[in-house]
């Protein structure tokens, strides 16, 4: 039975590590973990909860003691301690550490493989498909999930402490260096998501990656989206940080770009094999599946008040991709309070309980962002209805609940601003860019440059 291929302990431990258990409470101290008593904790919260809350209460506790398994490799303990009291910020930040020495490590050892066992000038070879393939499975379907969120909540809280010799240099590794493994161009990351997305709060043209314009029950729409956002990040966020005069902070994007271009031809001219593993790949993926992530993040928009943190997305609990990602279903909770740490996110959901159900919030349990837009896609919003979990003294029927998702699916262009000329001539000036560069022998322009005419083709459909 499938019970038993994972009962021996070291397989149990794998399978966690891929596919989270969340049936009970199984945190360690050190591992993120509030208190030391989770039970007694959980008793007390449940026995403060107003009857209707009590299952939302007891959904996101299994979030808030769950056994965290984004850290694939762990140190002894001795050494575990001694980094977490001496080396960082916040001890509890240790996951996110081991998190980012194991994306270093698995870095260092694949591309090592590739300029040691492919040849410089060599074609497409057996050998170069499986290391292809090695690659892309661990750094995107292990690891992937967990440096993008890792990197996330280290952009909003810093990670190493100030008082540790080269901290701001330390700090500044997983967006200059690793980022770029993922498809995020070095030193972009901050200036997009923390300056951008979290001040104009989702709402377009002011955020790039804003949704409140889009269709968002669409599959074109998305496309649509994704194609925005591969295509124009590169001048449309500097001149974002020139308007809102953050001057060394546009400087500093462009050049951290002209440098990510110019690192990108170098290693493409010295070793293409290796190039196309690592990051040739990755470049096209990215855009792809972070803007994918972020149209589901904010699927649900409120229409009544598009900027209200409650209802420009929705909280997944005791959602089991949560242990990968430092609870990234709680994306409310993030966007009230962009710096609470990411262990206290599932307790400050319980504890306001009564705000998310004034402001009539959405919330599902069991599903990760992927699998909730999917049900939208597909126009299985009867049976979302079923994961949502409800907070009101009445709750709603399914037929009210799918009239509801239908209303905060609608387009709201007018909730954020036209995109004026300034904006559309850098959009024009980018287009250009990337067909320059893909002209001028730049070979990982390529997907962009195909892009620039189905940008074109897809927003002719969208208007």
């Amino acid at each position: 039975s499938p019970t038993q291929e994972w009962h021996h302990p070291m397989l149990r431990t794998v399978r966690h590590l891929l596919f989270p258990d969340l049936s009970s409470y199984g945190a360690e101290p050190g591992m993120g973990l509030l208190d030391p008593d989770p039970a007694e904790h959980a008793r007390e919260l449940l026995a403060a909860a107003k009857p209707h809350h009590r299952r939302a209460v007891e959904l996101a506790l299994c979030d808030l003691y769950g056994r965290r398994a984004e850290a694939i490799v762990r140190l002894p303990r001795g050494v575990e301690r001694a980094l977490a009291h001496r080396l960082l910020h916040d001890p509890r930040d240790l996951p996110l550490l081991l998190n980012f020495i194991q994306c270093g490590l698995w870095l260092a050892f694949s591309l090592t493989l590739q300029l040691t066992l492919l040849p410089r000038d060599g074609g497409l070879s057996a050998r170069a498909v499986g290391l292809f393939v090695v690659h892309v499975v661990v750094t995107w379907a292990i690891l992937g999930q967990r440096f993008i969120l890792g990197m996330h909540f280290a952009a909003h809280r810093t990670l190493i402490s100030p008082r540790v010799p080269g901290a701001a240099l330390l700090n500044a590794l997983p967006q200059l260096v690793l980022a770029n493994f993922w498809g995020m161009p070095a030193g972009m990351y901050y200036l997009h998501h923390v300056v951008m997305h979290h001040a104009s709060n989702n709402l377009f043209s002011w955020d790039l990656s804003g949704t409140n314009s889009y269709r968002r029950d669409s599959p074109l729409a998305l496309l649509h989206y994704i194609a925005n956002f591969a295509l124009h990040p590169f001048l449309s966020l500097p001149y974002y940080a020139v308007v809102k005069r953050r001057f060394g902070l546009a400087g500093f994007a462009l050049g951290s770009t002209g440098a990510y271009f110019a690192a990108f031809h170098a290693l493409h001219a010295y070793h293409p094999a290796a190039f196309w593993i690592s990051l040739g790949f990755s470049s096209v993926l990215g855009p792809v599946a972070l803007m994918a992530g972020n149209f589901g993040q904010h699927q649900f928009i409120n229409p009544a008040d598009p900027a209200d943190n409650y209802g420009l997305t929705v909280n997944l609990v005791k959602a089991p991709f949560n242990m990968l990602t430092f609870n990234d279903g709680y994306h409310i909770v993030h966007h009230l309070n962009s710096v609470c740490h990411w262990s206290e996110m599932p307790l400050q959901f319980i504890k306001n309980l009564d705000k998310y159900e004034k402001h009539d919030a959405l919330v599902f349990h069991s599903l990760d962002y992927n699998e909730m837009s999917a049900l939208i896609y597909t126009r299985q919003l009867r049976k979302l209805a079923s994961y949502c979990v409800q907070l009101r003294a009445e709750p709603r029927t399914t037929d009210q609940l799918v009239a509801l998702f239908e209303e905060r699916l609608q387009p709201l262009p007018q909730a954020g601003a036209p995109l004026d000329l300034p904006k559309k001539s850098i959009f024009g000036l980018q287009q250009l860019l990337w067909l320059g560069l893909y002209a001028g022998g730049m070979p990982s322009a390529i997907f962009p440059a195909l892009m620039v005419p189905v940008f074109a083709a897809l927003s002719l459909v969208e208007a």
